[in-house]
C-alpha cells in the first residue's frame, strides 16, 4: 500500500513549473500565471477533456498561491454548503475549486456573482462541457475561460518519464511512450495503468505490452465508449425500442456524462427523427433539459427517462430534416436570385402583396418562389402521425398533395 501511495505521488508535480501541457493557456507566460505570480484573485473556468490536467492545475494555483483550497463538486455541493464555506473564511483570501461546474444550477450560479464581483475569493471551476453551453451569461461574463486541450502521448510520457523518476523507477523509454500511447491523452488513464502494470511485476523490458494493457482494468478508450453509448441511446429511439434506450441513457449518467449532454440530444432527435409526426416531442425534450438545468440529479432523471420513453413510443418521420437539407442544397445553388417583387418591403411590393387574411380561409393564391426556382418541392410529407393533418390541410388548399 505505501509502494503504491509512494508511486502515485510521485507524478504529482510540486509546482506550476512542473506543470505539463497546456503552454498556451497556463504556461510560464500565460497571463493567467501572471496572476499567480502577483496574488491576484481571479476568477476561471477550465474545460477540456478528462485527464487533461485540470484538476492539478487548480491545486497547483492554490499552492503557489500559499492559500487554503476547498474542494467540492457541483454534484453534491448546495448553497448551504457554499455559503457556509465562504464564512468560514470570514473574508481572508481562499481558493475554491468547484468541480463538474455545468451541473450547477441558475440558483448556485447567482448565489456566486456577489462573490466574484467583491473579488473575496479565487474561483475554479472545472467542466468537460463547454461553459458557453451550459453557464448563465451573468456568471460567464466575470470569469476567464481556459480551454484545456487532450494531452498529446509525448506529454502524457514525459508526466511518466518524470514520475517515474522521481519514484525511483528505471524504465526503458519504450515502454513508456507504448503505455502514452494506450492512453488517448488522458493522463490518469497513464498513471493507472502505469502503476498496475508495475505492481503485477510485468513492468518490464521486452514485455508484450500489447497483450498486458489489454488485461489492465483502465484499458478503455473512455472517449470512444461516450459516442458509442451515446450512438446507441438515438439509434434505440429512432428504432422506437423505449427499454434499450432507456438502458444506455442509464449507461452514459453511470458513466458521468453530463446529463444537459443527454437532454440535448433528445431535442436534436425530437426534430430530427419525429419532426412533424408529433409536434409535441420537441417541446417534451426542451422540458427534460430546463428540469435538468434547474432541478439537477438525482431527480431529474425521472424527466430524462419519462422523455426517451416518450420519445421512442413517438411516431418517427424525418421530414423535417429531408426539407432542411433541400432548402438549404437549393438556397447555396440559387444565392444570387432575385426576392418575388410582391414579396419585397418596398411600396411596390406592398401594394402587389395580397395579405392572406383578408381572403376567406387565411388564404390565398399567391407565388412565394422567384421565378427561376418555381415548383421546386421542399417539404415532402410523408401523412405520418399529426402530418395526416398536415396534407390534409395542404391538400385543401392546393387540391392535390404537395409533390
Amino acid at each position: 500500500m505505501e509502494d503504491t501511495q509512494r508511486i502515485l505521488q510521485a507524478f504529482e508535480p510540486e509546482n506550476l513549473d512542473e506543470f505539463v501541457g497546456q503552454n498556451l493557456v497556463a504556461g510560464r507566460d500565460a497571463p493567467i500565471r501572471k496572476f499567480v505570480r502577483d496574488h491576484v484573485p481571479f476568477s476561471a473556468i477550465i474545460w477540456g477533456p478528462p485527464g487533461c490536467g485540470k484538476t492539478t492545475f487548480a491545486r497547483l494555483v492554490s499552492a503557489d498561491l500559499t492559500q487554503p483550497m476547498e474542494y467540492v463538486t457541483a454534484v453534491s455541493a448546495g448553497v448551504p454548503e457554499l455559503r457556509q464555506i465562504v464564512a468560514r473564511y470570514g473574508g481572508k483570501p481562499f481558493v475554491l475549486v468547484v468541480d463538474e461546474v455545468h451541473r450547477f444550477n441558475r440558483v448556485q450560479q447567482d448565489f456566486l456573482l456577489p462573490m466574484l464581483e467583491n473579488r473575496r475569493m479565487t474561483f475554479i471551476g472545472l467542466t468537460t462541457e463547454s461553459p458557453y453551453a451550459v453557464l448563465s451569461p451573468a456568471l460567464r461574463s466575470r470569469i476567464f475561460m481556459l480551454r484545456f486541450s487532450q494531452l498529446t502521448s509525448a506529454q502524457v510520457a514525459e508526466i511518466l518519464v518524470r514520475g517515474s523518476r522521481k519514484a525511483g523507477l528505471q524504465l526503458d523509454g519504450n515502454v513508456l511512450s507504448r503505455i502514452a500511447a494506450f492512453s488517448s491523452g488522458d493522463a490518469r488513464v497513464a498513471i493507472n495503468a502505469f502503476v498496475w502494470l508495475y505492481q503485477s511485476g510485468k513492468l518490464v523490458d521486452g514485455a508484450d505490452l500489447g497483450e498486458l494493457l489489454k488485461d489492465v482494468p483502465v484499458a478503455k478508450n473512455f472517449e470512444q465508449e461516450h459516442y458509442d453509448l451515446a450512438s446507441a441511446f438515438i439509434k434505440s429511439m429512432r428504432g422506437s425500442d423505449p427499454d434499450a434506450a432507456v438502458y444506455y441513457m442509464a449507461r452514459m449518467i453511470e458513466a458521468g456524462d453530463d446529463p444537459l449532454f443527454v437532454a440535448r440530444r433528445m431535442i436534436i432527435l425530437a426534430a430530427e427523427d419525429i419532426g412533424l409526426a408529433n409536434p409535441f416531442a420537441v417541446v417534451m425534450a426542451t422540458a427534460a433539459y430546463d428540469a435538468v438545468r434547474d432541478v439537477g440529479l438525482p431527480e431529474a432523471m425521472l424527466n430524462l427517462t419519462e422523455t426517451a420513453i416518450y420519445l421512442s413510443a413517438s411516431h418517427k418521420n424525418n421530414s423535417v430534416l429531408g426539407a432542411m437539407r433541400r432548402a438549404r442544397e437549393l438556397a447555396q445553388r440559387t444565392k444570387n436570385v432575385d426576392t418575388p417583387l410582391q414579396l419585397k418591403n418596398t411600396r411596390a411590393g406592398q401594394a402587389l402583396y395580397k395579405y392572406p387574411h383578408s381572403f376567406p380561409g387565411g388564404w390565398v393564391e399567391q407565388e412565394y418562389f422567384p421565378e427561376e426556382v418555381r415548383d421546386r418541392a421542399i417539404y415532402l410529407p410523408t401523412g405520418v402521425g399529426y402530418e395526416r393533418v398536415i396534407v390534409g390541410y395542404l391538400k385543401s388548399l392546393h387540391g392535390k398533395k404537395p409533390e
